[in-house]
């Protein structure tokens, strides 16, 4: 029913956006990670990363780390307690208002 339906609010409606929910994923599941591979790893333009780290940067979910290395300066990835934290109250919503769906719509759609 409609009146189940309670938005999402707080950190975890920052990234509920496709593009930042994927950056999310990816930091959630693997760590810190230089730009590059976090890039390879979603499939973002650098453009698109970067805007939308810039975001999670600005609300305290994600921190950019410059490291010095024997290739040069790379700039990590990190993702923060909070947004660590912001992700998992997300993939909990999700999850729980995929466990409210009525049986009979899922009947519907096979």
């Amino acid at each position: 029913m409609v009146e189940d339906y309670k938005p999402i609010k707080g950190p975890a409606a920052a990234i509920f956006n496709p593009k930042r929910f994927s950056i999310m994923s990816v930091l959630y599941l693997r760590g810190a990670l230089p730009m590059k591979t976090l890039r390879d790893a979603t499939g973002l333009t650098w453009g698109d990363l970067d805007s939308n780290l810039r975001y999670l940067e600005r609300r305290g979910l994600v921190a950019l780390r410059r490291v010095l290395t024997s290739k040069g300066p790379r700039t990590y990835v990190v993702l923060t307690d909070e947004g660590a934290r912001a992700y998992e109250e997300l993939v909990s919503y999700l999850r729980s208002t995929l466990a409210r769906r009525p049986p009979e719509t899922r009947e519907a759609e096979a």
